[in-house]
C-alpha cells in the first residue's frame, strides 16, 4: 500500500496563520480605502497560503499601487489597533452599510439572519465579518502583496466587475521568505508559460475562453498518456488483472430528456451549454426569445439539447442495452470522453480549469455485495497512478450536500460503504469533508500536493444508488428476481488537461522520457556531417524513438542551448570525428555528457531501459 498523507487537522499553527491572514485582509482593505477614497468592499477571506480582498473601484490597481498599499499597511499596523468584535442586528447592519454606500455589503446582509451578524473594528475600519482575528494589528508583521486579478461579485459575470488583490502573510520572517521563494519557483514552472514556450498548447482568442488546443508536441504527450492509461484499463495492469474495463464511446450531445432524468438540469444546469438543432429551428418549434434565454430557463418540449458536462448518462444508457444478469456483473465501462462545462470566466486558469476537457472516465455497475471489492480496486488504481508519478497525496470522504437526489437512507448506505473502504485501506489517514459531495452520491477524492506544496483535485470515486433508480436499471439475480445494480463513478487522473498541466509544473516542462514529445535531437556541427546525422536520426526512428534533426545554420553552442531550453531529454552531437568513427557524443538533460554512450546501440539501450521502467527524473 502507498503511504498516504495523514489526516488533515487544523493544528495550533494553522489556526494562528488563519487568524493572521484574515486580519491582514482587513488591514489591506483599510489601507486601500485610505489611499483610494470611494473604493467599495466585497469579500476578503483568508485562502491557502494567504488572503485576498475584492474591491469595486474606478481606479485600476497596478503593481506600483501594491507597494504603496503595503507601505500604508505597515504604517497602520504600527498603531497596534485591537480587533473588536460586535454583534449587530440585521436592520442596524443594513442601515450602517447603506449609509457608507457599501451596496455589496448591504446586499450580503440581506442573505443573513438576526443573531448571526457580527462586525469587527480595528482602528477606524469596520467590516462585516464572522472572524476570527488576532488580538491587534501589532501581530501583523510578515506579509506581502503579490498580484492583482479580475473577479465578479459572487462569481457572476453578469454582476459587478471587481479587482482582487492577493497577498500572503505568515508568522515569521523566515516563513514569509520561504514562501516567496516558492512563488518565484512557481513562476518558473507555470504551465501556462512553459506550455507556450515549449509549443505544447494554445488558447486561440477566436475560439473562446477556456477551450484548449493541443499543438503537435502537446498532442504527442497527451497521446502517450492516453495509450498508457488505455493499456492499464484493458489489462488490469494497475495490480488487478481480474478487474479489467471495456471501452465505450458516447456522443458529445444528448436530448434534454436524458439530462432531466439524470438530474443535471435540476442540479447542474448553470454549468451546462444548451444548444438546438437547425431542423427544429426551421420548423419554428422555438421562439427567438426562448432561444436567447436558453441558458437560464428550462424549456419543455423539443429542441433543447445539452453538451455533456459528464459522461455518466451515456454509460447508463449503454448498460440498458440488452438484458443483464448477475453473471454479467460487475460491468466496468471506461471512456476518454470530452465534456463541456460552463465555468465562469473569472475562474478559468490555463489547463487547470477549462471549459472543454477530457476525463479518464469510468462507470462500474455491480451487485450490492460486490461494492466494497470494486471500490477497493478503483482505490488501488488511483494509488498506482499517483505512486508511479511520485506525487504526494491524501484522500478525503465527501458527504451529502444540501441539494441532492435520493433519500437519507440511500445516502447513509452509500457513505457507510465508502467509509468502510477507507477504514480498510487508509485507516486514520483520511479526512472527512461534510457537505462536499456531488448531488447524486458521496465520494472519495484524491488531493495531489505538488512540488511547491500546492494542492489540486485529482482522482475521484463516487458511489451512486440514485441514477440506477432514475434510469430504471435492472439485472436478473440468481433467484430470478429483477434488482437494481449499484453504480460507481470514477476518474483516475480527473481530467487529462488538468493532469497535463500538473505534470508540466511538477517536472518544470522536462517530461519523463516515455512522455517527452521528442526523445532525442541530433545536432550536426556543420553541413559536412549532415548526411551522417540524418542516418542517425533514421536509425533512431526505426527503433521506435521520437527523434529529430537540427539542421539549422546555428553554431553548435546555440543548438545545444536551444535543446536545453526545449528540455529535450537527449542531445546527440555529430562532428567529423563521430562521422569517421561511426560514433556519437551524447548529452543528457539531467546528467550532462555521457562518456559511456558513444553509439546508437548504447543510447538505444539506455532509452529503452528508461522508458520500460518509466523513470521519473526531477531537475532542481
Amino acid at each position: 500500500m502507498p503511504i498516504i498523507a495523514k489526516k488533515i487537522e487544523r493544528d495550533e499553527r494553522e489556526e494562528c496563520l488563519y487568524r493572521i491572514r484574515h486580519s491582514t485582509a482587513h488591514l489591506m482593505a483599510e489601507a486601500v480605502q485610505v489611499l483610494f477614497p470611494g473604493t467599495k468592499l466585497a469579500f476578503g477571506p483568508p485562502v491557502q497560503d494567504g488572503f485576498y480582498y475584492d474591491f469595486d473601484s474606478d481606479h485600476r490597481f497596478t503593481d506600483e499601487d501594491l507597494k504603496t498599499i503595503e507601505s500604508k499597511m505597515r504604517e497602520l499596523a504600527k498603531k497596534k489597533s485591537p480587533f473588536v468584535k460586535k454583534s449587530i442586528s440585521k436592520a442596524e447592519a443594513l442601515r450602517l452599510f447603506e449609509q457608507q454606500g457599501e451596496k455589496l455589503k448591504a446586499e450580503h446582509v440581506q442573505t443573513l439572519s438576526d443573531g448571526e451578524i457580527t462586525l469587527y473594528e480595528s482602528g477606524g475600519f469596520v467590516d462585516l465579518c464572522a472572524g476570527p482575528h488576532v488580538e491587534s494589528t501589532a501581530q501583523l508583521e510578515h506579509f506581502k502583496l503579490t498580484n492583482v486579478s479580475g473577479s465578479y461579485w459572487r462569481g457572476d459575470e453578469k454582476r459587478e466587475r471587481l479587482q482582487r488583490i492577493y497577498g500572503t502573510a505568515w508568522d515569521s520572517k523566515q516563513a514569509l521568505k520561504a514562501h516567496l521563494a516558492r512563488i518565484e519557483e512557481a513562476k518558473k514552472r507555470d504551465h501556462r508559460v512553459l506550455g507556450k514556450e515549449l509549443g505544447l498548447f494554445e488558447f486561440p482568442e477566436l475560439a473562446g475562453p477556456g477551450l484548449p488546443f493541443y499543438l503537435p508536441k502537446g498532442a504527442r504527450v497527451l497521446q502517450q498518456l492516453k495509450d498508457w492509461m488505455w493499456q492499464l484499463h484493458i489489462t488490469g495492469g494497475y495490480g488487478h488483472p481480474d478487474k479489467t474495463y471495456e471501452p465505450l464511446a458516447t456522443p458529445h450531445i444528448l436530448r434534454t430528456d436524458a439530462w432531466k432524468i439524470s438530474g443535471h438540469l435540476e442540479n447542474y444546469r448553470e454549468n451546462m451549454f444548451m444548444v438546438y438543432s437547425l431542423d427544429e429551428l426551421d420548423q419554428g418549434l422555438l421562439t427567438r426569445e426562448s432561444r436567447e434565454d436558453s441558458q437560464t430557463n428550462d424549456k419543455d418540449g423539443l429542441g433543447n439539447y445539452g453538451l455533456k458536462p459528464m459522461n455518466c448518462p451515456g454509460h447508463v444508457m449503454l448498460f440498458n442495452v440488452g438484458t443483464k444478469s448477475y453473471r454479467d456483473l460487475p460491468a466496468r465501462y471506461f471512456e476518454f470522453g470530452t465534456v463541456y462545462r460552463y465555468e465562469r470566466a473569472g475562474t478559468l486558469h490555463g489547463m487547470l480549469r477549462v471549459r472543454s476537457f477530457t476525463q479518464d472516465d469510468a462507470h462500474l455497475f455491480c451487485t450490492p455485495d460486490n461494492v466494497a471489492r470494486e471500490i477497493e480496486g478503483v482505490f488501488d488504481f488511483c494509488c498506482h497512478i499517483l505512486d508511479t508519478f511520485g506525487f504526494d497525496y491524501h484522500v478525503g470522504l465527501k458527504t451529502r450536500p444540501e441539494s441532492r437526489l435520493g433519500t437519507d437512507e440511500i445516502w447513509d448506505m452509500a457513505e457507510n460503504g465508502l467509509r468502510a473502504v477507507l477504514e480498510k485501506r487508509a485507516a486514520g489517514k483520511y479526512y472527512v469533508q461534510e457537505g462536499d459531495a456531488t448531488f447524486y452520491g458521496p465520494k472519495i477524492d484524491f488531493t495531489i500536493r505538488d512540488c511547491l506544496g500546492r494542492e489540486w483535485q485529482g482522482g475521484t470515486i463516487q458511489l451512486d444508488f440514485n441514477l440506477p433508480e432514475r434510469f430504471e436499471l435492472e439485472y436478473t439475480d440468481a433467484d430470478n428476481t429483477r434488482k437494481r445494480p449499484v453504480m460507481i463513478h470514477r476518474a483516475i487522473l480527473g481530467s487529462f488537461e488538468r493532469f497535463f498541466g500538473l505534470l508540466i509544473e511538477e517536472f518544470g516542462g522536462a517530461f519523463p522520457l516515455w512522455l517527452a514529445p521528442i526523445h532525442v535531437r541530433v545536432l550536426p556541427i556543420g553541413d559536412t556531417q549532415l548526411s551522417y546525422a540524418q542516418s542517425v536520426v533514421g536509425e533512431l526512428k526505426r527503433r521506435g524513438f521520437r527523434a529529430e534533426l537540427d539542421d539549422s545554420n546555428d553554431k553548435l553552442g546555440k543548438k545545444i542551448r536551444n535543446g536545453k531550453m526545449d528540455k529535450v531529454p537527449y542531445l546527440v552531437v555529430v562532428g567529423q570525428k563521430e562521422v569517421d568513427d561511426k560514433t556519437i557524443t551524447t548529452e543528457s538533460y539531467h546528467d550532462g555528457k555521457l562518456e559511456d554512450v558513444t553509439t546508437v546501440d548504447a543510447l538505444s539501450d539506455r532509452m529503452n531501459d528508461e522508458i520500460e521502467r518509466r523513470v521519473f527524473r526531477r531537475r532542481a
